[in-house]
């Protein structure tokens, strides 16, 4: 009985394993049927791009034949003309001396005949070797798109390039010389004194030309500059959303980029990014130990349609922030002291005096409308809050709208 038993016990864990090994062996299948599945996607959308891009390819190299084709048609023209002129000119001179030399008249035109035809055939054979030589020469091959980049690097510094993904978009790199010095206006000739225009004796002390000029002093070589990178991104889905996210990652704390102005003026970002625009972001790099790096760090970024641009450059200068502003004549100087005089209403609070409330000032300071301003809560009875209020420098008084998330400015009076 018991033998029996343990069989039967055997046997389910047999079937039970049986089972096991067939689940075993499905889910096998299926994870090979999903990996071939996988690479011949991939396969597909790898082939798809390189399609994309060799036809991108034979359209620029068709559009730069069709232009040295035109070049060289437009250059053989200007040649036959040139030769042409040149030998109407040459005939209407020989016509000249010949009626003067009475009746030598046929023979010279035939002979001059004879010897410009092989002149016009050399001329118009130079020219058309020429032009076909040096357009193939100077034809600029067109720019290969490169992986969408991660990172960007400047002065050996990585920084988080724009978040892109898709095959669509096409990315461009290039470099952005530096524009020459100005070259400085000559100086102007010292003018002659009236003996010298009328050829009068020279000076005492010695005959004209006896006194050496000195050397005028070479100007110093000015340092090149920086040579710009520009990115330029092709295909985007939406760019003017990609802009703005990628401005408030990088103007945080841990980025430590700022919205600057071209004097690298710290600034508020736009409340509204439109379809075109562009936007500055900087930071300054401080010196490591050996004194190198240091200097800033600039991203310009412009986008338009479905296209977008950064450029990274190291201005001159330090990303800095506005003087704060004074106070002006007209506006008194007002402080919490008024804050408590005066009259709730004026702050939207209910009660005839501001006893029933407890003002307390907050740590730091905010920025409103380019003025630095101090924040004080308000409390009430029971130490229910009442609303948050701003005293500016040059005498303002703002109350926060919670419910809109904005500053409404009050009257002192």
């Amino acid at each position: 009985m018991k033998q029996d038993k343990a069989d039967k016990i055997i046997q389910k864990a047999e079937r039970k394993a049986a089972k096991a090994a067939k689940q075993v062996e499905i889910a096998g299948k299926k994870a090979e049927a999903a990996k071939q599945k996988q690479a011949a996607k991939a396969e597909k959308k790898a082939a798809q791009v390189a399609k994309k891009a060799e036809k991108k390819a034979a359209k620029h190299t068709k559009k730069a034949e069709q232009a040295t084709k035109k070049a060289q048609l437009a250059a053989q023209k200007a040649q036959e003309k040139k030769a042409k002129a040149a030998a109407k000119t040459a005939a209407k001179a020989l016509e000249g001396e010949e009626g003067e030399g009475g009746g030598k008249k046929k023979k010279g035109k035939k002979k001059l005949l004879i010897i410009l035809i092989p002149v016009l055939a050399a001329a118009i054979g130079v020219g058309a070797f020429f032009f076909l030589k040096g357009g193939k020469e100077e034809e600029e091959a067109p720019p290969e798109p490169i992986p969408i980049p991660m990172e960007y690097v400047l002065n050996e510094i990585p920084i988080t390039a724009l978040p892109v993904i898709g095959d669509a978009v096409l990315v461009y790199q290039e470099e952005v010389p530096p524009e020459p010095p100005a070259e400085p206006e000559p100086s102007p000739e010292p003018e002659k004194d009236e003996d010298d225009k009328d050829g009068g004796e020279a000076p005492e002390g010695g005959e004209e030309g006896d006194g050496e000029e000195e050397p005028a002093p070479e100007p110093e070589e000015e340092e090149p500059g920086f040579t710009k990178i520009l990115y330029r991104y092709e295909g985007l889905q939406n760019p003017v959303s990609l802009v703005s996210a990628y401005a408030a990652v990088m103007s945080t704390e841990d980025a430590g980029f700022s919205v600057v102005d071209e004097t690298l003026l710290r600034i508020d970002p736009p409340e509204e990014y439109g379809e075109k625009g562009s936007i500055q972001l900087a930071r300054n790099v401080p010196q490591a130990e050996d004194g190198t790096g240091g200097g800033v760090h600039s991203l310009l970024l412009s986008w338009e349609g479905n296209n977008c641009s950064v450029l990274l450059d190291m201005p001159e200068g330090r990303v800095h922030d506005p003087k704060p502003e004074t106070p002006s004549a007209a506006a008194p100087r007002r402080g919490l002291a008024d804050l408590e005089a005066i009259h709730p209403s004026k702050l939207g609070l209910s009660g005839e005096s501001m006893d029933a409330y407890e003002l307390i000032p907050q740590e730091g300071s905010v920025r409103i409308a380019g003025s630095i301003c101090m924040r004080v809560n308000i409390y009430g009875q029971g130490n229910q809050f009442a609303g948050s209020y701003f005293l500016s420098t040059d005498g303002k008084l703002y109350k926060l709208d919670e419910a809109a998330n904005a500053v409404v400015e009050l009257d002192w009076e």
